[in-house]
C-alpha cells in the first residue's frame, strides 16, 4: 500500500517539472557526432544549457562562441559582414559559407540575429544571474553562477564534490580562475573529459575544438584546477594554463581564412614526469573538412588523419589513426582505418505543428559507418582485431510520425561478438508527443528492454512525461543503456541488467515575473528487478534565472 501511495505522490507531482530541452539534446547530437542520446559528450550539454537564454550575437563585433562555431565560420561570418553587411535572417545566414541549413536549424536555439546597426536598436548590458537547488533521496545539491557583458562566474556542489570558475573577457584577453576542461586538435595529446570511442555518424570523424572552457558541474572527475590566460586576434589565438596537479601548458594557433593550424606543449610534473607536444591542423574548402594531427609524448609518436565531404547527395568521410601502447599508457595500442556514409533524401517534409525555417526535415536519412582497428598487446596479444559497424535509417513517415531503425556491430577476435538492434517509434504534434523504443541485444546471451514515454509540453509553462519500462537482460555484458529525461545540469545514461520493470515522471512548472523567471522539477522513478530490493529514486529542483 505504502509503494502504491508513493508512486501515486510522483504522478501527481508529475506536472510540477520542466523536461530538459529537446533542443539541447538535438544540437549535442550534432556537434558530438553522437548518433543517439545515450552517446552524446556530457560536456556539449552543460555548454548548451548555459547558453540558453545567453545567445551568440553573430552579427557582434567579437563573437564568443565557446567551441559551437568553429574559428573557421567565425572568420566566414566577419567576411561576409564586411561585404554585405549583418544577417538579418536564418535563411541568409545558411548561404554564408561554412555553414549549412542543417547546422542553421540545429544551432538556431543558441544563436542571436540581434544587430546594433539598425535603426533604433542598442546594445544593452544587463547582468544575469542563475540558481539552482536539488535534493534527492540521498544527496543534496546546488548550482549558481552570475554573468555581465565582459566577466562571469559560477559554482556548484553536492555533497564533498563539486565545481567552481570566474572568468573576464576583454579585447580578446581572457583569464580564467578555477575548473576547467581543454580540448585541443583531434584529442591525440589533450582532451579532457569525455570521449566517445566509437564513430558512430560522420559527423564523429572530425572533432570540434573548443580549447579551454569553464566547467560547471557537480563532478570535478577528469576536469583541471587551476588557472589559464589566452588572447585571441584576429589571424592568432595563444592560451597558457596551468593545474594544481602539476600540468602546465600552452596553445597556440594561427587562423587562416579557411582553417587554421596549432600547436599544443604540455608538461605534467611528479613521479614519472611526462610531457607532451603535438601540431594539429583543419581545414575547410567547397563543403570538404580535413583535419588532422601528429603528436609525441613517452618517447612515442601517435598521428590521426581525417576527411569528410559531399559526394553528390551523400557525405562521405575517412579516417586513419596510429597510437602505440606507449604513447597512450593503456596496455594495447591501436591502428585503425575507418569510413562512413550519410545519405539524405531531397523530398522534404513539414514538420507537424511548426513553421518558418527549419520546420522541415528529410524524408529519409540513412547513414553507415565502419570502423578496423588492430588493438595489439606487446607480447601478449600481438593480433587483437576488432571491427565495429553502424548502420542507421530515419524514415519520416508523415509529418506528425517518425521511424528510426539502428543496428551496431562490434566483433572482436578475442571475445564474444555484439549485436545491437533498435527500433524507435516517434509522434510529435504541437505540445503533444510519445516515443516507443524495443532494442535487443546478444552477446552473451540475450537482452530485451521495451519503454513507451508520453509526453506533454507547452511554449511557456507546463510539461510532463511519463515512461514505462521493461526490461529482460540475464547478463552483465548484454547491459543496455538509456538516456533517462532529468532535469538541466542532471545528465543521466544509466545500465539496465537484471529482469523487471520501472516507471518514471518527470514533469513541471515554469513562470516569469518581469525579469525573473522561476522553474521547478521534479523526478520520481520506482524499479522493481526480480532477486533484488525495489529502488525508488526522487529528485526536487528549484531554478530561479534573473
Amino acid at each position: 500500500m505504502r509503494r502504491l501511495v508513493c508512486l501515486t505522490v510522483f504522478l501527481l507531482f508529475a506536472w510540477w517539472a520542466w523536461a530538459q530541452d529537446e533542443e539541447v539534446l538535438r544540437a549535442a547530437r550534432f556537434l558530438s557526432g553522437a548518433s543517439s542520446d545515450e552517446e552524446v559528450d556530457a560536456y556539449w550539454v552543460s555548454q548548451l544549457e548555459a547558453r540558453q537564454g545567453r545567445r551568440i550575437r553573430i552579427n557582434s563585433a567579437r563573437i564568443r562562441s565557446d567551441g559551437l562555431l568553429t574559428e573557421y565560420q567565425i572568420a566566414s561570418l566577419s567576411d561576409y559582414r564586411a561585404t554585405a553587411g549583418d544577417i538579418l535572417s536564418w535563411e541568409e545566414l545558411a548561404l554564408v559559407d561554412g555553414f549549412s541549413a542543417e547546422l542553421v536549424a540545429v544551432l538556431r536555439p543558441f544563436l542571436s540575429l540581434a544587430s546594433d546597426r539598425l535603426p533604433g536598436v542598442a546594445d544593452t548590458v544587463r547582468v544575469r544571474a542563475s540558481a539552482l537547488v536539488r535534493g534527492t533521496l540521498s544527496s543534496i545539491g546546488g548550482k549558481a553562477k552570475v554573468s555581465g557583458s565582459w566577466w562571469r562566474a559560477g559554482g556548484a556542489w553536492r555533497g564533498k564534490d563539486g565545481t567552481f570558475y570566474g572568468e573576464t573577457r576583454f579585447r580578446g584577453h581572457t583569464l580564467l580562475v578555477g575548473d576547467f576542461n581543454a580540448r585541443y586538435g583531434q584529442g591525440l595529446s589533450f582532451w579532457s573529459g569525455f570521449s566517445m570511442s566509437s564513430l558512430s555518424t560522420v559527423d564523429a570523424f572530425i572533432r570540434r575544438t573548443p580549447g579551454i572552457s569553464p566547467v560547471w558541474s557537480y563532478s570535478s572527475e577528469l576536469v583541471h584546477r587551476g588557472a589559464a590566460y589566452s588572447y585571441s586576434g584576429t589571424h592568432w589565438q595563444a592560451t597558457a594554463f596551468g593545474a594544481i596537479n602539476g600540468l602546465v601548458g600552452a596553445h597556440a594557433a594561427w587562423l587562416g581564412r579557411h582553417g587554421q593550424v596549432g600547436t599544443t606543449v604540455s608538461y605534467t610534473f611528479g613521479m614519472p614526469a611526462s610531457l607532451t607536444a603535438s601540431v594539429d591542423t583543419r581545414w575547410n574548402w567547397r563543403g570538404w573538412d580535413a583535419a588532422g594531427e601528429v603528436a609525441w609524448k613517452n618517447g612515442s609518436i601517435a598521428g590521426l588523419a581525417a576527411f569528410r565531404g559531399p559526394v553528390g547527395p551523400i557525405k562521405l568521410a575517412f579516417q586513419g589513426r596510429v597510437l602505440p601502447s606507449r604513447f597512450s599508457g593503456k596496455k594495447n595500442g591501436e591502428y585503425a582505418l575507418a569510413t562512413g556514409g550519410a545519405f539524405s533524401s531531397e523530398r522534404r517534409v513539414g514538420l507537424a505543428g511548426r513553421s518558418g525555417f527549419g520546420s522541415s526535415v528529410p524524408r529519409h536519412q540513412a547513414s553507415l559507418t565502419v570502423d578496423a582497428a588492430l588493438l595489439p598487446i606487446p607480447a601478449v596479444g600481438p593480433s587483437r582485431f576488432q571491427l565495429r559497424v553502424y548502420v542507421g535509417w530515419q524514415w519520416q513517415v508523415a509529418s506528425a510520425w517518425s521511424l528510426d531503425v539502428r543496428f551496431t556491430e562490434r566483433y572482436r577476435n578475442y571475445e564474444r561478438p555484439r549485436h545491437d538492434f533498435r527500433l524507435d517509434g516517434k509522434f510529435g504534434m504541437g505540445p503533444w508527443n510519445a516515443v516507443s523504443r524495443l532494442e535487443v541485444v546478444q552477446c552473451e546471451k540475450f537482452g530485451l528492454l521495451n519503454y513507451w514515454e508520453c509526453g506533454y509540453k507547452d511554449e511557456g509553462t507546463w510539461s510532463a512525461y511519463l515512461r514505462l519500462t521493461g526490461f529482460v537482460i540475464d547478463q552483465w555484458n548484454d547491459r543496455i543503456y538509456v538516456y533517462e529525461r532529468d532535469a538541466p545540469g542532471n545528465f543521466s545514461v544509466p545500465a539496465y541488467s537484471g529482469r523487471g520493470g520501472a516507471v518514471s515522471v518527470v514533469g513541471g512548472w515554469k513562470h516569469r515575473f518581469r525579469r525573473l523567471t522561476l522553474k521547478a522539477y521534479l523526478r520520481g522513478s520506482w524499479m522493481v528487478r526480480v532477486g533484488r530490493p525495489p529502488t525508488p529514486a526522487l529528485a526536487i529542483q528549484l531554478h530561479c534565472d534573473l
